[in-house]
Parts: structure tokens; C-alpha cells; sequence
């Protein structure tokens, strides 16, 4: 690792997210850090973030960017490991712009530290990174398909990724039903498929006490299962460690946790639970207001 350096990589696209968002990750990072970092957004509007970003338009693909952007995915993601991007040499994390930074992201570059690879979200109740060669004996075409939201990488480990998107993507529009059925499946799936299939043999997620999702960590299928792990002691001490928190959906925008009063029954998908996270909604009020 050079110098205790660090690059943090962010995606803005379109009116989704505004500036404020990019600003509230670089503010809550410098704030909890002691680490040199940088920062690196790719954009297609950089109106009002923060000078302290490096502002990168999005690279040539071969295709229109609106390709892209117009399907779900997240695909304008490919950027950050287009080679000649960003640095190498130095741990890199990518951060979605709806992640809340809740304290020091060293904890995240430990990983790396501890082990080279590319670094999830957890998705799975099953470590299928754990007995990669069992699952790869039962079912030679399962791996572990990771949350993208908040990563951890070399840049130069995996610049392959975008090599290969760029030769695959301009198939898929032109001719995506005589593709590969396996292949079309990543591009009918997303980034998240790219990529958990890119990084399938060394492929490892972050523990649930360094970077989680909401949705994972204070909701449950069923509602009294997440009101007692908010009770839960050893649940209540892994959030307090927690730096990075992700969110997801429309149901849990950050524009609408601001809105949530405690005792509101917050819904996402099949999970569920009582809002009593008032540090949460506090948090995104003074970000973004």
C-alpha cells in the first residue's frame, strides 16, 4: 500500500441524485478518516460537487451512454475499471451515492489488507465464498452473486472487467438472443452479475460489523423478528461499529428516511420493520437537507 493512500470512486447519473449526495460521502469520509484519500466521481454533470473530487466524464464504451443508463443495473458502473482511470497500486473503494458514512472506512481497507480481493456487500445467508470448491463441484455455474453498493479493489486486479463488457455490451443490444445463454444472463441482470461473475474464485464480502445493508441488518421478513434484533445487545454493538451503511430502493431513499417518525412501519420488498433509527433520518437531514 502506498503511503496509507486511499481512492474513493463514485457514479452520478442523471437527476436521481443530486451533488449533495457526492459532498455528504466526501464531508463523513475526511471527518472519521485519517487516511490520504482522494476522491473520483464519474459524471455527466459535476454542477456543485465538492473541489476536493476529481471529476471524470464517463468513458468511451463504443455505445451510447444512454444504453446503458436506460436499463437497470447500474452498468455506467463498468467506468471505474476501464484501465488509465484511476490510480493503481493503492486500495480503492467504490461507495453508492445512498450509502451513509457512519465512521472511520479504514476498517474497509483492512480487508484488503487481510486478503487481495474483490470485496461485496453481503447478499446471501450462505458463504458460498467459503466453499467455493464445493459449490463449484455440485454446481459447476453457481458462484456468489454480491451487492455492488459498497466495494473494495484493486483497480488493477480487475480491469479485465471492463475489457470484457466492452467486447460482450455491443453484442447484447445488437444480437442478445444468440449470445451465450449464460453470458446474456449477466447483461440482462446488471453490474451485479458482471461483477460477481468476474471476481467468482476470489470473491469475498465485507463482515456485517464493517459495511451492511439496511435492509439486512434492521429489517427482517418478519416484523418481530427486526424489533428484537433491535434488542438484541451483541446486534445493538456490531451497529455502533458499523462505518458504512447501504440503502436501497425507492422505499428507502434517504430523502424519505428523513421523513420517517419513529414507530412508522418502514417496508421493503418482503422486509419489514418499526423506524427507531432517528440517528438515521439525522444524519440525511444535515447531508442533504
Amino acid at each position: 500500500m502506498k503511503n496509507n493512500q486511499l481512492q474513493i470512486v463514485c457514479v452520478k447519473w442523471g437527476k436521481k441524485y443530486s451533488h449533495l449526495y457526492v459532498n455528504a460521502i466526501v464531508d463523513e469520509v475526511l471527518a472519521h478518516t485519517e487516511m490520504d484519500v482522494s476522491f473520483v466521481c464519474f459524471t455527466d454533470d459535476e454542477q456543485g460537487i465538492s473541489d476536493k473530487v476529481s471529476i471524470r466524464p464517463f468513458p468511451d464504451f463504443g455505445v451510447p451512454i444512454e444504453s446503458m443508463t436506460n436499463r437497470g443495473g447500474s452498468l455506467p458502473k463498468m467506468s471505474m475499471f476501464i484501465e488509465g482511470e484511476l490510480k493503481t497500486g493503492v486500495p480503492t473503494l467504490y461507495i453508492d451515492l445512498d450509502s451513509s458514512i457512519m465512521g472511520d472506512i479504514a476498517t474497509l481497507v483492512d480487508c484488503l489488507k487481510k486478503k487481495r480481493a474483490l470485496y461485496f456487500l453481503q447478499r446471501h445467508a450462505i458463504p458460498h465464498w467459503r466453499i467455493r470448491g464445493l459449490v463449484r463441484y455440485i454446481a459447476p455455474q453457481r458462484y456468489y452473486l454480491g451487492n455492488t453498493a459498497v466495494m473494495a479493489f484493486y483497480v488493477e486486479d480487475w480491469q479485465k472487467i471492463a475489457e470484457q463488457f466492452m467486447l460482450d455490451f455491443p453484442v447484447y443490444l445488437s444480437s442478445r438472443d444468440t449470445m451465450d445463454p449464460i453470458i446474456r444472463r449477466l447483461y440482462d441482470e446488471g453490474n451485479e452479475r458482471i461483477i460477481s461473475h468476474a471476481a467468482r474464485d476470489v470473491s469475498r464480502v465485507f463482515p456485517a460489523d464493517i459495511a451492511i445493508k439496511f435492509t439486512q441488518e434492521y429489517m427482517a421478513p418478519f416484523l418481530w423478528m427486526a424489533l428484537l434484533k433491535d434488542r438484541l445487545p451483541w446486534v445493538k454493538r456490531r451497529r455502533s461499529r458499523q462505518p458504512v451503511i447501504s440503502y436501497q430502493g425507492d422505499e428507502l431513499k434517504p430523502i424519505e428516511l428523513i421523513k420517517a417518525r419513529p414507530g412508522d412501519l418502514i417496508t421493503y420488498k418482503h422486509y419489514k420493520t418499526r423506524w427507531s433509527y432517528d440517528h438515521i433520518s439525522q444524519y440525511w437531514k444535515r447531508l442533504i437537507g
